[in-house]
């Protein structure tokens, strides 16, 4: 792309999302908010998947969302006449520009966006003016890059987190069931196996939880509440409760008191909601880590979430007792 037109000369947009999970979709959030309050006429359509299309369908700042053919991730050399025939579909809006804050350099991927927008691509790989940095940066800055290109120097860029009042009268209901006014939200389950909690292991963290003397709410998914449940039915204080959608998880985070969650969507649901939080990140993805003031970040093993520090959690955990 050889010259960046003017935001305010912007009339269609389109944002092409290389990732569907939920965390990298909310980190993007600011992105749409801002260039509408920049060119309020502007259309923004976002073409993404999995979980990121629920999320982008209820944004504010989003006129439209095209679910793309894929699954769960990009990846090379597959879905090709899939993603053509979507592009091909994408093409005929004629969008001004087409933008992309991924870094997914795949051959597959670059015909979909060269398809669609030709020379009005703007990404990690075409940016002419700033660079939009390395992985080891966190996830936000790419979309504060494109941002500056745009020439919106200064972005707020606090999460748009929307929570349906269907969602929020649900977990109110539930709570008041149960008594509940002040409780932990424990996330035991990240988006990959290295990133999950073993049930020991989730076990002896609850047990350092109590010193906190709160209850402990853990949302689970149809795939393993049952083994959740089972896990915990003779506990005292730890309930364990199937989330409907991504909306009543929004609602679980926003009134809990403080979450504890490994590398996720939580840990970036907790950041918008300026949520006490205690994450368990990896060394090779605290690049990504919570832009949040209020978390503690306990690093554990590259290869294994389960493997850490058991003096460090007590001392964060120790720690909250102050402020939450």
């Amino acid at each position: 792309m050889e010259k960046i037109p003017d935001i305010r000369d912007l009339h269609n947009i389109l944002v092409c999302r290389g990732e569907g999970s939920l965390g990298d979709a909310i980190i993007s959030s600011c992105c749409y908010r801002e260039i509408k309050k920049a060119n309020p006429d502007a259309k923004i359509t976002v073409a993404c998947f999995g979980s990121a299309y629920d999320f982008f369908r209820h944004n504010p700042y989003v006129d439209e969302v095209f679910k793309l053919p894929v699954r769960r991730i990009i990846r090379p050399n597959q879905r090709w006449l899939s993603l053509f025939i979507a592009a091909l579909k994408l093409r005929r809006k004629n969008f001004d520009l087409v933008l992309d804050s991924s870094d997914k350099d795949f051959f597959n991927w670059r015909m979909f966006k060269w398809i669609v927008g030709g020379d009005r691509v703007l990404d990690c790989f075409t940016a002419p003016v700033q660079p939009f940095g390395s992985h080891e940066e966190h996830g936000s800055k790419h979309e504060a890059a494109i941002l500056r290109q745009l020439g919106i120097s200064q972005p707020d860029k606090s999460y748009d987190l929307p929570i349906l009042p269907t969602a929020r009268a649900a977990v109110a209901q539930w709570l008041d069931e149960h008594r509940l006014h002040k409780y932990i939200l424990f996330n035991p389950t990240g988006s990959v196996a290295p990133r999950r909690f073993k049930t020991d292991v989730l076990k002896e963290i609850c047990a350092v939880l109590k010193s906190l003397d709160m209850p402990v709410v853990i949302p689970a998914m149809p795939s393993n509440v049952k083994e959740l449940q089972q896990a915990f039915k003779d506990a005292q204080g730890i309930f364990v409760k199937q989330t409907a959608d991504i909306f009543e998880l929004f609602e679980w985070v926003r009134r809990s008191a403080l979450v504890v969650t490994p590398d996720t969507a939580v840990v970036h649901i907790a950041a918008g909601f300026e949520k006490p939080s205690l994450v368990f990140y990896n060394t090779l993805s605290a690049y990504n880590a919570p832009d949040n003031p209020k978390a503690q970040v306990l690093e554990t093993d590259r290869a294994d979430v389960n493997v850490f520090d058991w003096w460090k959690l007590e001392s964060i955990v120790a720690g909250f007792k102050k402020t939450v």
